[in-house]
Parts: structure tokens; C-alpha cells; sequence
């Protein structure tokens, strides 16, 4: 038994290396070959080191130096190029961007790269060294000077090929060819040219010698990464009945293109990832995982979930090709998974890089327990459904046993998305979706907060706490760390700090914003993005009349870069306010490691309301819509000039929010979940064959029995015989089904004593031949709001029409005149309805091509009312219903969790109900009732019940099935015909 975690990324991942002076890597920096990254500490020279020393951790350091006209940038090595960095700039205004690539495209003047790190070092004593937790470009302070003058060691990784922009089909299929089309790393003409000798070397030959290592990788989610290591650890992944501890393997790519690597090395890196790191490596294409990452999940996946729909795709044949190889990608993780999955194995499949997976591992697996977490928001149907690809993204979801999302909200979304688009139907918190319950949970991730306690204790947060305050003595601290995207909100943040700070001058001297902005590389770096909040920036710092060359008088100080982890939460420590103003984001674990570093100052957080964190730290956080400049700006000063009980407050809020779903419980629930998905699946595909003889030789040794029918059909003659033949004293049989009233009393006039249970519950005439119905529904005030509804749905949908009973509206669209509009039609009624009256208990379901809308838990409720008049009636008391009155029912309509006790024999010992059999074909209306009888049975409650289900039995609550309705008849009048030879 194992977990087997599947992700983009694996979480342990190939790092080559090289001496940063040898003459080899001068000359490879100056070739296309590879990509250089920052210099490291030295490291052993061994082919192939399987463990990551503890000292290698760093901190970024800004020495970062682009060439241009390049596929890929090349970073510089060691400090001959240093004097030449731009990575970071001061421009006119003299604020100061650290680390960023503006420069690139601007005529401001260059200044220290180090300039920033080197006011937060000065002063440290001179043995210690700072680390971080692994980020990729990072060089250690050592001394708390730069350590470049050591020997060092370089980063590389092999350049992966060029994914050319697709304009028409033609030249996709060119490309999707022979990978021999496009030798991206193949410059031969171009070295000749240029006299480039290291680029005369084959890829092949430069990586069959260069050492590797396996390292923690600095791609992927590494949040998810740390909770399921954490869990581990704590030996928290475990059988829930025997307490075991489950292993854990993962699935995912290496985080480095492979094509140009040696298959010896492939082979060798594979291995070692899979015997020591309990990890099964994706090896695909450079061109296909461009083409789905790059392209598609980052170009069309990624904006459109966070409500930023792409407006300007390059083109058609663009999007069509990207998602080839998007299913491609996807197709490859589900072939890995099923090589290596085994029975009892659970699959958890994480984000939207992997949407297909679930699905695709379904069709192989079919009774496999599977889990998929979705990390970043789902949008709302009406956005969702702008997809080219949406339908087969959710049945790809709904491949699973078990959904997680970050929020509620996120649930509520994709619940009604396949209402929507698939017509699914949902029952209690989850999709039935072609015949299989798909369960949706909403269990938000969380941090360790052991382990950041701990770093925030530890003596280099302490020293760089230290310096913090000093360099901004009498100042208060905004802090902010945001990758710099459009979706992070960073322009509406320093707009509103501007505002701030004009309409309140007073402050100008006391403020400092500290933006960080991380995710430098080219797929997730925005120029424009950049180019604007500097423009920004420069505009707020030439408020001061300070000389602002220095840090601690700037107004704002922009890094684009990471900076050391220990630098990071002492500024988090030392904040006064944190802010965070995303337009979107599915849960922002870093306003949790601001509370848990608050625990001194109990500084305030203001954090976007539509952020996934807003939903669980709203208590205490100040929530700011980042549209709202003016309310932005207002909330900046609340929060300066908030008192220290009210921060207590909201600080201790905040904090139990963060202590209670932390993450530890985030992987426990999440595992629960997908188990108790997967055991009520297995149980609802254990649906057996009746037993004739058993349900008999159960009737003969029962006295009083209930026999409930859900027919949808006009009454055959041979059910009415033998409806006949079956009621007695003692049997107490029911036919339930949709007909109005009216029209029931006239299908079923011929059968004597016959009890009625008319519009799918919402009335009932018992079976002691009175002529009055009883009134269940509880209201019906809404019928003409939903009429108005469908009379604007007829109108785009010619032929369609509707029928109102008392209780219902039924809307048929048999006749509709254009069947292709048919499915978005309906799918659209049935997400408006159920959103505008669902809070007032009323549903809309696609049953049999026709759209019900009903108040819910009706049969639910008609069936306590039986019980309830069979209670009192066989116990001798007087019954005392009135005809037509409103029957409340006695307790909460929920028959799984809370089910009654009206068949308990404790309530009337003399005569109790102790025989059951409900029947009828699988819907929203007859499940409920097969899910009490056979909790019931299980409590003991009952002493015989039988749940049978006829037609589909796929994601049935029923234990038994026939092939049809005359098989059903068939078991009526064999219990019949038996009573009779008895009497």
C-alpha cells in the first residue's frame, strides 16, 4: 500500500555542476549549450552525488547579467562580469530595483548589485553563515561578505529546444514531427561564424562528463512539497484502521530539459531518483513539456482560472497545438502511475498542470482510489465555460474519487460548472457524473509552524531583526512579497500607497514599503508588469525630500528578487503592516507566515478579500477589495493607527485560524477525504443480485412491513394485480412518483387501500382509504419566479415548454427545434436556478431528459410522515392529522448522517414497522430512501430492509438490483403468492 503523489515537478531534482574559473565553464558560458546559473559553494566532484550537503543552502545574491539576443539568458560567472550587472538599477528618481531585468530595455544608470543584501548584512559577526531553504541563483554570505572570492562551483542545465510560435496547422504538424527539425542547441553555421569552440562540442559529449547531484528543486509547489515531507516525518500518513505507516512515492518531471542529455545519464538519473528518493521520473520532450507548460497552462490555463482570460491568443492553431501537447504531457504522468500503481495504492494527482490525469487513470484502473487538489482558484462557470477544452477538463477532473479545493467558494464553482456544462447532478456536496459519485471537499493547505517557530528563533533571523530596526529606526515597515505577475495586484498596491501618502503628508517621513517580487525567470517575469510599478515607484520616492540613494529614506524599495529566507521573516517580524492585494490566488501561505512571525508585534494584515486566505483568516485580517484604490489607501492608514487591543485581537483570530489548519491537517483531511470517497464508491458498486428466497424467508418472520415503490409510469394491468395481491393488514405499501394528485388518484383508482405519495413527495394519502391528501411541501412561492425564468430560456430555445404542477415545474425540451443548443440551454437553467433559489431549498436536476425544479428532501420528508402516523396509530394513541395541513418534519432532512429511528422497535415494541423494501430506478428522489433503509439495517434499527434499484446501478445507495420493472413484479407476486399458501 502506498500514496503515490503525482505533481509537475518531482520534489528532489538533477542539478549539474561545474568549477565556475575553469576554463571549461568560460568557454560554455560563451556557448548555446547550456544555461549558467549563480555560483555555489564548492561541492565534491563525484559523477554522481546522491545527498545535498546542509552548508549548499544560499541566499540571492543580484549579480545578474543578461546577454541579449539569446534564447535563454546566460548568467555570468564569478566577478569579471560584475562591473557590468544590471541587476540592479537606479533610475533618475533614485529608486533603487534589485535584481531586476528592466534594465534591459532602459537608459538608467547602473549602480551596486549588492547594494541592498549588504545593508542587511553589515554588522553580522563574521561566523556565521545564512542559508535559506533552496532556492535556485543563490549564493551564500559568508562573513558577511560575498564568498565569490572561494573556489566556486556553477549551475548548469542543458538548454532545452525552441518552441516556435505556431501560426498556422502546416507548420504545427512540421514541428510536432521529427524532432531532428529543430536543433535548437545545433548552431553549426552559426559557430563557424562566430569562431564559438565550446559550442563545437556535441550536448551529448559535454554532459556525459560534467558531475550531477540530486538536490531539493526549486520548481514546483513547494508548499506541498514541505506538508507532505512534514508528514511524513511526523509518521502522520498512516492506514486509518490498522495505524501503519503508508509510504510515499511521487511522480513527476526532473525540472531540467533531457533531450540533449546522454541516455546513459538519463538512465542514471532515473535510477537513483527512484531507489533513493522514492521517485518515478516523467521523461518527456523538451518540445511537449514546453508546449503544454509554457504554452497552455501558463498562456491559457493559468490567467483564465485567476479571471484573466487571455483576450489576444497568437492564434488559433496556437492554442489547438499547445493542447496536443498538454494531453500528451498528461497521457505520459497517467502511463507512469499505472506502471507503478498496485492494488490498495492510493493516486492523489495535484493542479491544473494535470487536470486529464484522473480520467485518463479511470479508463485504465477503474476501481483505483483517486484524489486530485486543485492549488489555484476555480473560477466561476460563467468564466470556466470560455475554455475551448472545458468539457473534457472536468470529465478529466471527474476521473476521481475525491476533489479538493483551497475554499468553499472554489467547491460552490466547480460544482456548478458541471451542473452547467456536464448536466452532472449534485447530491450533498459532490458530482454524479456518468453513474459514479465524485465527491468535493474544500480543505485549505497550510504551513508547518513548527518548523517556521524554529527559524524565526534561530540567531540569524535575530541578527538581521537587528539590523532591520536600526537601518529603519522610527520608521514603520509595510512589507509585501508577491511574484511579480498581473494577478498579484502590485500596481493597484503602490497606487494606493501613493495616494497614502499625498493625502496624508504626515506620514511621508514615517512609511517605507518593502515590495519583494519573486519569480524572476522568463515564463513567469512580466516587463510590463515591471516596467509599470517602477514607474510607480519613481513617482512615490520623488514625494521625499530626503536624499533617497539610501534605502532606509526611500519611500519604496522594489526588489525583484528572492532574498535570503532568514532576511525574509525578519522583515516579516519587524513589519508593521503586511500587505497583500491579489486579484486572485487560490491560498496564500505567505500572510500565514506573517501571522505566525506577528507573534510580538501582533501587526495587522490587509489581505485581498479574493484571496483563498481571506476566506479562513477574515476574523481578524483587514480585507481590501485592490480595485478600490481610495479604500486601499484608507485601510493602509486604519491599520498604522490601529490600537494595540484590537490588534490582539485580530492577531489571535488570525492566528487559530492558522494553528487549526496547518499542514499536518491539511494532508490528514486530504488523504481522508479521498478514502472515504473511494470506500463510499466501492460501496455503491457492490450492488448484488436480489434474493428472491432471502427477502421471502425475511417477510415470513417479520409482522409489519413497508413496501415503497417509486414509479414513473402509467400503471401496467399486471402491477395493479399484483399490487393487489401484496396489500394486507400488515402490508403497508406505497407507490411514489411524480404525477400530480389529481392524475395519481385516477392511475391507481382500481387498487383498494393504496397509499399515494404524489409530486415526488410533496403529498401523501395514506393507504386507510381516506380521501384526503396531506400537504408536506413547505412552500411554493417560487414556482412563478422559476416560470419567469424558463419564459426567458423558451425564447432562445424554440419548441421547448414547461409544466407547473403544485409543487414542481417540469421543463421538457423534446421538441426543441435546435437539439445543438439543447445541453448549454438546459446546463445554464439548471446553474441559474440552483444558484438564485438553492439557499431557499430548491433544486433543479436533469432526470431522463427532463429538468426538474422541486423543493428538496421531499421524499425524505413523506416518508417521516408515515412513519410518524404508523407510530402513533399502531402504538393506540389517536392520531390527530388534519387533512391538507402543513407537516413539518421532525427532524433535519439529512438521511445518511442523521437518519430516523421511526422503524426502532424501543418507539412501539407491540407493533413496530420491522420489515422495509424500497425500489424504484436510481435518482435524486428514490436515493435517499435507499440510504435510510440501509442505515437503518446497519444500526440495527431495522430488522429487515431490502434497497433495490432497477436500470443503472452505477453510483446506487441500493444493495440490490433487478434487470427492469417486470423483474420487480416478479418478486411481488412471488411474496404474494407464498403469503397465500400460508394463510
Amino acid at each position: 500500500m502506498t500514496v503515490i503523489i503525482a505533481s509537475l515537478f518531482l520534489p528532489h531534482q538533477p542539478q549539474f555542476i561545474v568549477d565556475s574559473f575553469s576554463d571549461a565553464a568560460a568557454n560554455l558560458a560563451n556557448s548555446d549549450l547550456v544555461k549558467i546559473k549563480e555560483p555555489i559553494v564548492p561541492t565534491p566532484t563525484a559523477a554522481a552525488i546522491p545527498e545535498e550537503p546542509a552548508s549548499r543552502r544560499s541566499v540571492h545574491r543580484s549579480s545578474i547579467s543578461q546577454i541579449p539576443n539569446r534564447q535563454d539568458s546566460i548568467i555570468s560567472l564569478g566577478n569579471s562580469n560584475r562591473s557590468n550587472s544590471s541587476s540592479s538599477a537606479s533610475n533618475n528618481s533614485g529608486t533603487t530595483v534589485v535584481g531586476s531585468s528592466a534594465s534591459d530595455n532602459s537608459t538608467d544608470e547602473v549602480i551596486s548589485s549588492e547594494a541592498f543584501i549588504e545593508n542587511l548584512t553589515t554588522g553580522i559577526p563574521s561566523n556565521n553563515s545564512y542559508s535559506t531553504s533552496g532556492a535556485s541563483n543563490e549564493t551564500i554570505i559568508t562573513d558577511g561578505n560575498d564568498s565569490s572570492m572561494a573556489k566556486e562551483k556553477a549551475v548548469i542545465t542543458p538548454r532545452s529546444k525552441t518552441l516556435l510560435d505556431i501560426k498556422d496547422p502546416a507548420q504545427a504538424a512540421l514541428q510536432h514531427g521529427s524532432k531532428l527539425s529543430f536543433p535548437s542547441m545545433r548552431r553549426s553555421s552559426q559557430v563557424v561564424n562566430n569562431h564559438d569552440r565550446a559550442s563545437l562540442l556535441k550536448p551529448a559529449e559535454v554532459f556525459a562528463h560534467l558531475p550531477w547531484q540530486i538536490v531539493k528543486g526549486s520548481k514546483g509547489n513547494i508548499g506541498m512539497f514541505n506538508a507532505v515531507e512534514t508528514a511524513l516525518e511526523e509518521e502522520l500518513i498512516c492506514d486509518q484502521k490498522t495505524n501503519d505507516i503508508i509510504p510515499v512515492s511521487w511522480v513527476g518531471t526532473v525540472g531540467v530539459p533531457t533531450d540533449e542529455l546522454p541516455n546513459n545519464v538519463v538512465d542514471d538519473i532515473v535510477k537513483r531518483l527512484r531507489t533513493h528518493y522514492n521517485s518515478n521520473a516523467v521523461i518527456t520532450d523538451d518540445i511537449t513539456f514546453k508546449g503544454a507548460y509554457k504554452n497552455f497552462c501558463k498562456q491559457i490555463l493559468w490567467p483564465t482560472l485567476h479571471y484573466q482570460i487571455p483576450d489576444n491568443p497568437n492564434s488559433k492553431a496556437f492554442e489547438d497545438h499547445s493542447w496536443n501537447h498538454y494531453q500528451k504531457l498528461n497521457q505520459q504522468f497517467a502511463n507512469v502511475i499505472i506502471k507503478n500503481y498496485k492494488n490498495g495504492d492510493t493516486i492523489w494527482i495535484h493542479d491544473y498542470h494535470l487536470m486529464l490525469v484522473p480520467g485518463m487513470i479511470r479508463e485504465k484502473l477503474p476501481d483505483a482510489k483517486i484524489g486530485f487538489f486543485l492549488h489555484v482558484s476555480f473560477p466561476s462557470s460563467e468564466v470556466f465555460r470560455c475554455f475551448a477544452q472545458r468539457e473534457l477538463l472536468l470529465k478529466g477532473i471527474c476521473g476521481s474519487n475525491s476533489v479538493g479545493f483551497q475554499t468553499k467558494e472554489y467547491s460552490r464553482h466547480f460544482l456548478q460548472t458541471c451542473n452547467r456544462l456536464l448536466m452532472a447532478d449534485i447530491i450533498n456536496d459532490g458530482v454524479k457524473y456518468n453513474g459514479k459519485m465524485v465527491r468535493v471537499n474544500s480543505t485549505p493547505i497550510g504551513i508547518d509552524l513548527f518548523k517556521l517557530d524554529k527559524q524565526i528563533k534561530s540567531k540569524q533571523t535575530s541578527d538581521f531583526r537587528k539590523i532591520i530596526r536600526q537601518r529603519w529606526k522610527d520608521k514603520k515597515l509595510i512589507v509585501s512579497r508577491d511574484h511579480l505577475d498581473p494577478i498579484r495586484g502590485i500596481d493597484k498596491k503602490l497606487l494606493a500607497f501613493e495616494r497614502f501618502l499625498i493625502e496624508n503628508p504626515e506620514y511621508r517621513e514615517k512609511v517605507v514599503l518593502i515590495q519583494i517580487c519573486i519569480g524572476g525567470n522568463k515564463t513567469t517575469r512580466n516587463d510590463y508588469i515591471e516596467r509599470k510599478v517602477t514607474i510607480i515607484a519613481d513617482r512615490i520616492n520623488s514625494l521625499s525630500s530626503n536624499n533617497i540613494s539610501d534605502f532606509s529614506t526611500q519611500h519604496v524599495v522594489f526588489l525583484h528578487q528572492e532574498i535570503d529566507r532568514n532576511q525574509y521573516l525578519a522583515l516579516a517580524c519587524e513589519a508593521d503592516i503586511f500587505l497583500i492585494s491579489a486579484f486572485r490566488e487560490g491560498m496564500n501561505l505567505t500572510c500565514h507566515d506573517f501571522v505566525t512571525c506577528s507573534m510580538d508585534k501582533k501587526a495587522p494584515l490587509l489581505l485581498s478579500e479574493f484571496t483563498g486566505s481571506a476566506d479562513l483568516l477574515k476574523g481578524g485580517a483587514v480585507l481590501i477589495n485592490p480595485w478600490d484604490i481610495k479604500h486601499q489607501a484608507e485601510s493602509i492608514k486604519y491599520a498604522l493607527e490601529m490600537s494595540t487591543p484590537e490588534k490582539i485581537r485580530n492577531w489571535k483570530s488570525m492566528a487559530k485560524a492558522v494553528v487549526n489548519n496547518d499542514s499536518d491537517h491539511w494532508v490528514i483531511k486530504s488523504l481522508q477525504g479521498i478514502n472515504e470517497a473511494w470506500e463510499a464508491y466501492k460501496e455503491s458498486s457492490t450492488v448484488t443480485s436480489v434474493s428472491i428466497p432471502q427477502i421471502i424467508a425475511d417477510y415470513k418472520h417479520s409482522s409489519n412491513r413497508l413496501f415503497i415503490l417509486k414509479v414513473s409510469t402509467p400503471p401496467t394491468s399486471r402491477l395493479i394485480s399484483a399490487l393487489t395481491d401484496l396489500i394486507s393488514a400488515r402490508n403497508y405499501v406505497y407507490i411514489l412518483s411524480h404525477f400530480s394528485k389529481s392524475v395519481f388518484e385516477g392511475l391507481y383508482s382500481r387498487v383498494s387501500n393504496i397509499g399515494l405519495i404524489a409530486e415526488n413527495g410533496a403529498y401523501v394519502k395514506l393507504n386507510n382509504g381516506s380521501a384526503g391528501w396531506y400537504n408536506i411541501v413547505e412552500h411554493t412561492y417560487w414556482i412563478n419566479q422559476v416560470c419567469k425564468t424558463l419564459d426567458a430560456k423558451i425564447e432562445r430555445l424554440p419548441g421547448a415548454y414547461y409544466k407547473i404542477a403544485d409543487s414542481m415545474v417540469r421543463f421538457h425540451t423534446e421538441n426543441a427545434e435546435d437539439k445543438d443548443r439543447v445541453s448549454s440551454v438546459v446546463g445554464e437553467t439548471i446553474t441559474h436556478i440552483n444558484t438564485l433559489f438553492g439557499s431557499k431549498g430548491v433544486h433543479a436536476y436533469l432526470h431522463k431528459g427532463i429538468l426538474f425544479v422541486q423543493q428538496t428532501g421531499l421524499s425524505i420528508d413523506a416518508i417521516q410522515f408515515i412513519l410518524r402516523y404508523y407510530s402513533a396509530t399502531t402504538s393506540g394513541s389517536n392520531s390527530e392529522l388534519s387533512i391538507d395541513q402543513k407537516v413539518e418534519p421532525s427532524i433535519p432532512i439529512s438521511p445518511v448522517k442523521q437518519p430516523n429511528s421511526y422503524f426502532n422497535k424501543h418507539n412501539f415494541p407491540d407493533q413496530a414497522i420491522d420489515f422495509a423494501l424500497v425500489s424504484g430506478s436510481s435518482s435524486p428522489v428514490v436515493e435517499p430512501l435507499f440510504g435510510v433503509i440501509n442505515t437503518e439495517v446497519n444500526n440495527s434499527s431495522l430488522k429487515f430492509g431490502h434497497s433495490i434499484v432497477y436500470g443503472n446501478t452505477l453510483a446506487s445507495l441500493a444493495n440490490e438490483h433487478v434487470d427492469g420493472a417486470n423483474e420487480l413484479i416478479n418478486v411481488l407476486e412471488m411474496i404474494s403468492s407464498d403469503d397465500s399458501k400460508e394463510t
